[in-house]
């Protein structure tokens, strides 16, 4: 199954990333992981609150000055519709809020575990992704 999507996919899926900067736990581990088959590429991000931390996670990651985004607001203003899933990668605290924001906002969604810290922030995800009619994945990344 695996192998006939890759053969039938003709561009990788286009990801961006909130969270995930140069000093997280998990950035460069799901930056890794999301381009090993191929499947992804990492298109934009705001990877970091800290403007510097940001700027140079997005270079680190070949990503253009014009894609890299100073707020989570910003990225989801200018990348509808250009990118094909955002990838939350914040601390875990800040899921429930983020997943939120980006269902709303018409984006398909790839979190990284754990998916909230309560189950009322579990169901407001799960109330936000019925209305919205997006994919929502969570993610294990240690399985690669």
């Amino acid at each position: 199954m695996v192998n006939d999507l890759h053969t039938s996919q003709t561009q990788p899926l286009r990801l961006a990333f909130l969270g995930g900067g140069q000093n997280s736990a998990v950035g460069y581990t799901h930056y890794l992981a999301a381009r090993m088959d191929g499947f992804f590429e990492v298109v934009a991000g705001c990877f970091s609150r800290d403007a510097e931390v940001n700027r140079q996670t997005g270079r680190g990651f070949a990503i253009p000055e014009s894609r890299i985004y100073q707020s989570i607001d910003a990225l989801l203003s200018k990348e509808s519709g250009r990118v094909d899933a955002v990838c939350v990668l914040t601390p875990t605290p800040n899921h429930a809020e983020t997943v939120v924001k980006c269902l709303q906002a018409g984006f398909n969604v790839i979190c990284e575990k754990a998916i909230a810290t309560s189950v009322a922030e579990c169901r407001k995800i799960e109330e936000a992704l019925a209305a919205s009619n997006r994919f929502f994945g969570l993610t294990f990344n240690y399985a690669g």
